[in-house]
């Protein structure tokens, strides 16, 4: 925890006088494959994303993500992502749609972990969307085999 330089000053541990310092491991250029509609005041926009990775020409699921993209005006909103995935629909049952894999989007994570949920084998802890990619397609995303030599590298691992 460290103060932060954003706020006015406080004695002692005031709410929102703190903020946390995580270390972002190396991040990922992932395609969004699958999406859900939101609901409440997201209930019109596409708000939970599945990732994907790239191994032997497959797509590979890695995860789900939705913390780091905005509800209202700023870079990148819930409403301007479902506005670039709308048109690569292909398919919808009930708030789930599949997606043709076409927006990359660059994810920061806390670690990576074992999982059997996903076809990767691995799963992504606390990811946060960081940015759109558009100057990425889809053959330029993280493989695997990174995603591997990423895990192992991870403190703790052997």
């Amino acid at each position: 925890m460290v103060k932060n330089i954003n706020t006015k000053y406080v004695s002692g541990r005031k709410v929102g006088g703190w903020i946390k310092l995580k270390a972002i491991p190396e991040t990922l250029d992932l395609v969004i494959t699958e999406s859900d509609y939101g609901e409440g005041k997201r209930a019109k926009t596409l708000s939970s994303y599945t990732v994907s990775c790239s191994s032997k020409n497959k797509l590979l699921v890695v995860g789900k993500v939705s913390t780091g993209v905005k509800e209202k005006e700023g870079e990148f909103t819930y409403s301007e992502i479902t506005k670039l995935l709308k048109p690569l629909i292909m398919m919808e049952e009930g708030k789930h749609v599949i997606l043709k894999p076409w927006l990359v989007i660059e994810v920061a994570y806390e670690e990576i972990q074992r999982s059997p949920k996903y076809e990767s084998g691995f799963a992504l802890r606390f990811p946060k969307v960081l940015r759109i990619r558009l100057d990425k397609g889809v053959k330029d995303i993280s493989a695997l085999a990174d995603i591997e030599r990423i895990y192992k590298k991870q403190k703790g691992k052997r």
